[in-house]
């Protein structure tokens, strides 16, 4: 993270370094002396933003902290839960999970919806939030939108969902601008796999990294880049789609009008296709003590390391972070693809490429959907 000391103006500086410092403590808690070292600023200056976000109840004062240092005994700074709401969707092929979830990360309430192509999905969608809200009793000033979480391609900008493969309960559904419009808070559409990289940004699965890919891999191959502490976009707001570089230019055709994309190879579906395995568990489970579990293994560490090493050649990363189904057993899996990665950059050698596991857990999709919004709030 960046902070102000030199102003634009003094209005926009205080803004910045007030946001600046709640996205601090978002990760830890911090003393002001401590608050004042990672934002640069004196510990006047930090004090006087402490005393201000205290007076506003937005973080709260914890023990003091007993040390070995002569002088005052520091007293660490959290963040109030209770300071600010959102809620996170995430959708799915079969219809999608939404969650009423705090600044601190907590989940508070939480509704799985079945849908079908027959259904009005966004007036079902517009519904449950709405009552989610209601039951809350939140003051709705203390909710700050609503971050989605979809398979890409989707137009973050104008909020449309697009053309993911194998998603068509939800194909060019413009779900931003009716559900804002009908519950009157802001909305934000993002790749799934984006959605998670913006998650992981400052947490410790990304080893303090701020230039890494998390690829997300299950029924399609995401992605989300993070460069210099930032998501990457393009034009238009659009995300990486790693899954739809080639790999092969004379290979499978794909959906998106490519041939030959990662996707076609690495996803779930396609590596189990025609294999007597039903699963990436399977074939983990499996890959011991059977030749041809072992084979699939390698041959899909082949096809992600040949997808991992086109990015890296593009843009600077120093991390990749799994996610999806390859969490199952994933040392092995983080391994074999670190290895061959660090064989065939450009930079072997220099600056190596380490591959982790990502955070997983039963609330991380909406939690992640989730941070879209705080993450947007925190920005000036």
């Amino acid at each position: 993270m960046r902070f102000l000391k030199n102003p634009r103006n003094a209005e926009y500086t205080k803004e910045y370094n007030r946001k600046m410092f709640i996205r601090l403590l978002r990760n830890q808690s911090l003393s002001r002396a401590e608050a004042a070292r990672q934002l640069g600023l004196t510990r006047a200056a930090a004090s006087l933003i402490a005393d201000e976000l205290l007076h506003d109840g937005i973080i709260r004062e914890m023990n003091p902290t007993a040390t070995q240092q002569l002088g005052r005994t520091p007293v660490p700074l959290t963040l109030c839960p209770q300071s600010g709401y959102a809620i996170g969707v995430y959708l799915n092929r079969e219809g999608c999970t939404a969650g009423l979830i705090d600044i601190c990360g907590a989940v508070h309430s939480q509704r799985e919806l079945k849908l079908d192509q027959d259904d009005d999905k966004i007036e079902t969608l517009t519904a449950c939030i709405r009552e989610m809200i209601e039951q809350s009793d939140i003051p709705t000033e203390k909710i700050f939108g609503i971050g989605i979480s979809a398979p890409g391609p989707v137009d973050g900008e104008s909020g449309r969902i697009l053309n993911p493969p194998n998603f068509s309960l939800w194909h060019q559904t413009d779900v931003s601008p009716v559900l804002s419009e009908r519950l009157g808070l802001r909305v934000y559409l993002e790749n799934n796999a984006s959605c998670l990289a913006c998650y992981h940004m400052g947490k410790q699965e990304a080893m303090g990294s701020e230039d890494f890919l998390l690829l997300l891999v299950d029924s399609g191959v995401g992605s989300g880049v993070v460069s210099h502490g930032k998501i990457l976009k393009g034009a238009g707001y659009f995300s990486c789609e790693l899954g739809h570089t080639s790999i092969d230019y004379n290979g499978r055709p794909c959906d998106c009008g490519n041939v030959g994309c990662l996707e076609m190879y690495a996803s779930m579906p396609n590596l189990l296709r025609d294999s007597p395995y039903e699963s990436w568990k399977q074939i983990m489970d499996a890959s011991k003590n059977d030749e041809e579990a072992a084979k699939l293994l390698s041959k899909e560490t082949d096809y992600l390391a040949a997808g991992i090493i086109n990015m890296t050649n593009m843009v600077s990363i120093d991390t990749v972070l799994l996610a999806g189904d390859l969490l199952y057993c994933v040392g092995a899996t983080a391994k074999m693809l670190e290895e061959k990665v660090n064989s065939r950059t450009l930079r072997r050698g220099i600056l190596p490429i380490r591959v982790l596991a990502a955070r997983s857990g039963p609330d991380s999709k909406i939690q992640a959907a989730a941070d879209v919004v705080f993450n947007r709030y925190l920005t000036v």
